[in-house]
């Protein structure tokens, strides 16, 4: 018999849950009605890597699930996401190729490295929230649906950066732009995103581990969708409130 997901969650699943979203609202109550401090100026690029944490522990619970679990295959999955998507930002930022010609600021940096190392727990945070929500019942299906879903966010989430300077776009590249944006980033970040989602087994989750995630990605998409209000930036903002509403909606049925 299966325990009950809350039963499962571990100390871990819960510090880690409640830092996230602890860290998310004082950082976005900061950066909506005053900045982030010079001296707290870490905390945009930790925010991410709880984010990747934070996901990673669901898929855990998700794992957990399964008649057999095994969860070094899911840590070795999740660091090979941080790791191929790390290569394709460095390669980007190097020859343009696939998201197309930028370069990162000092803003999310942790060390010296050219992409931030939060970038690689960014993509974790990404993929694997899609994968939670996805309801698909084929590997193809749920490759379109996680690229989608990687895709409706990085809508909401690059013309915030950009105009927070996060990172900064050279040019928006010969098939058109989005808020300055090269068309080719987002049809990279759905090629991406679905690829990666072919390594990770089919599984079901059940309604309250479902209705986190749901949350997960709705806040995410609401938290950028703010950040867009201040920057006047109405298309981002439409998008969230939408995902938003759509999470929520369906967080509420399951």
């Amino acid at each position: 018999m299966i325990a009950p997901t809350e039963e499962r969650l571990s100390m871990p699943g819960k510090t880690i849950r409640l830092v996230f979203w602890f860290w998310m609202l004082i950082g976005l109550l900061l950066m909506l009605f005053y900045r982030v401090p010079d001296a707290l100026a870490f905390s945009n690029g930790l925010f991410l890597v709880f984010f990747g944490l934070y996901t990673f522990s669901l898929l855990h619970r998700a794992e957990q699930q399964r008649f057999r679990p095994a969860p070094w295959r899911l840590t070795a999955l999740a660091a090979v996401v941080g790791v191929t998507t790390m290569f394709a930002e460095w390669l980007g930022t190097e020859t343009g190729f696939p998201f197309g010609h930028y370069y990162y600021t000092d803003i999310l940096r942790l060390g010296p490295w050219e992409v931030p190392i939060p970038i690689g727990f960014a993509w974790i945070g990404v993929v694997g929230s899609a994968l939670l929500i996805s309801r698909a019942s084929s590997r193809i299906g749920r490759a379109l649906e996680v690229g989608t879903y990687a895709l409706w966010f990085d809508l909401i989430l690059d013309p915030v950066a950009f105009s927070r300077e996060f990172w900064i776009w050279l040019d928006p590249g010969a098939w058109g732009s989005y808020y300055g944006i090269p068309t080719q980033n987002f049809v990279s970040w759905f090629v991406l995103a679905a690829l990666l989602s072919f390594m990770f087994p089919m599984q079901k989750t059940n309604g309250r581990l479902r209705r986190e995630a749901y949350r997960l990605y709705g806040g995410m998409c609401l938290m950028f969708g703010l950040l867009g209000w201040k920057e006047a930036l109405a298309g981002p903002v439409i998008m969230a409130i939408l995902a938003f509403a759509v999470m929520e909606w369906r967080a509420r049925r399951d």
